[in-house]
């Protein structure tokens, strides 16, 4: 064997190794940044996201702190994502959506390390984690929750929540540990309505453990406290302005499930057999039970999860549970007994895992393909919004109409009277319409022209 020879295949034992593994997902953190760039460059706020910069700012103004920071929205408590929206605006104004969506993002990647940490304590070897996570980084099934910045509420939450299952994983004695637990959940529990949910998951964790007085410690402030908010603010159902058909609540969450499937393997053909290898490999009596307590608990949350979205959104339709921003955290919550169905296929052959390491790779590239598309149609749709609000801020029409009329039906919160108020913060830099059809489109945002026929 020559020495050229010999290198190679020392270069090949490293590559194949748990360090190359390692190595190899910190290229992909390095490689997601490049990819948050691009499909962030030209977001802008939109829809929801004026929520927190208008909404809430006049709730502040007109009812004093307690409605602006407990007030419901869609069923949830948003005091956190409300706080950093509103620091951040004071700091930087409306000039850039970056230092809006950063958080979202940095939030998101804080997810992906947690699900590599947990990955690993269950028994998921280096490789199949390192794809599994590189897909994750790069999760375009789940766009939403990547380039919107509003979606830090449910990051928040979900970061909280798979941090909270690293913490509570052990056994022996309350601890710190199991403190901290608390605390990290409490800021899950205020940012979105995706923290009792998840608390739940850790409370069956636990209780699988027979950890009963950590379970007190961790779940009973956390209930008392949503109990508190619940009983006291939430009058903002979503089920009682679209009731739908409960009978259909199974159909939502096995198509809210087989679509996480889905999302992950890419291949619709093979995403029924995962989901019930990964299921019957989670229930597998020869793992040992800390880590099947452990997949047990993230299964249980992803049920859950997909039952309560229901239970409220059913009036929107059975499809809307394969919404990018519950496919994200499905697939998050799922991801270690995924890779340790995959890896479990090495019970047929070597090559057999490396076939289902082969489908994951193909997931990382159908993924950025989907993040990249999604995210450019997105930030299509917000420049255009933000083109609409500088031609009406220049145009003597506005002054003409009732300064409530809502010029972009996508975004109800922003009204003609707020456009000034986005001219102050930066947000948008007025410029008559160039040519007939932007003026047409004013008109018709104005009420002062029918919209054309489809």
């Amino acid at each position: 064997m020559t020495e050229f020879e010999e290198r190679c295949r020392r270069t090949v034992r490293w590559a194949s190794s748990d360090d190359g593994a390692t190595w190899a997902f910190r290229a992909a953190l390095v490689l997601s940044v490049g990819v948050f760039y691009v499909v962030g460059r030209h977001q802008w706020f939109t829809r929801d996201d004026w929520a927190y910069v208008i909404s809430r700012e006049a709730t502040r103004t007109n009812s004093g702190w307690q409605h602006w920071l407990f007030d419901a929205q869609d069923g949830h408590w948003l005091t956190i994502p409300v706080l950093i929206f509103h620091f951040t605006r004071v700091v930087f104004g409306l000039g850039s959506y970056w230092p809006f969506l950063l958080p979202t993002m940095a939030a998101h990647v804080g997810a992906v390390l947690l699900t590599r940490v947990i990955c690993r304590r269950v028994g998921a070897t280096a490789w199949t984690t390192t794809m599994i996570c590189s897909m994750l980084l790069v999760f375009g099934s789940g766009w939403d929750n990547i380039v919107f910045a509003i979606q830090i509420s449910y990051n928040l939450s979900l970061v909280a929540f798979l941090a909270q299952i690293v913490l509570v994983d052990h056994d022996g004695p309350v601890d710190r540990r199991d403190y901290s637990a608390l605390a990290i959940g409490i800021v899950g529990l205020m940012s979105s309505g995706f923290g009792p949910i998840f608390l739940v998951g850790v409370l069956a964790m636990l209780a699988l453990r027979r950890r009963w007085r950590a379970a007190l410690i961790v779940g009973a402030p956390q209930l008392l406290l949503y109990a508190w908010w619940y009983i006291t603010w939430e009058t903002d159902s979503v089920e009682a302005r679209l009731p739908g058909d409960r009978s259909q609540l199974p159909a939502y969450v096995v198509r809210g499930v087989t679509a996480t499937f889905e999302s992950m393997v890419s291949f619709a053909s093979l995403a029924g057999v995962a989901l019930v290898a990964t299921l019957a490999i989670s229930m597998w009596r020869g793992h040992d039970w800390t880590r099947r307590t452990t997949m047990l608990a993230l299964w249980s949350t992803v049920v859950l999860m997909f039952a309560a979205i229901g239970f409220e959104r059913l009036g929107f339709g059975v499809p809307t549970a394969a919404s990018s921003r519950y496919l994200h955290i499905g697939a998050i919550v799922l991801a270690a007994p995924l890779a340790i169905a995959v890896d479990r296929l090495i019970a047929i052959a070597t090559e057999a895992r490396w076939a289902g390491r082969a489908v994951l790779a193909v997931g990382i590239a159908v993924n950025v393909g989907a993040l990249r598309t999604s995210a450019a149609q997105w930030a299509i749709d917000s420049q255009h919004e933000k083109s609409l609000y500088e031609w009406i801020a220049a145009s003597p029409l506005q002054a003409t109409v009732d300064p409530h009329v809502v010029p972009s039906k996508l975004s109800p919160n922003v009204t003609v009277q707020w456009l000034q108020f986005l001219i102050q913060q930066d947000a948008i830099d007025p410029h008559p319409p160039a040519n007939d059809a932007e003026n047409l489109q004013v008109l018709i945002a104005l009420g002062l022209a029918p919209a054309p026929t489809p």
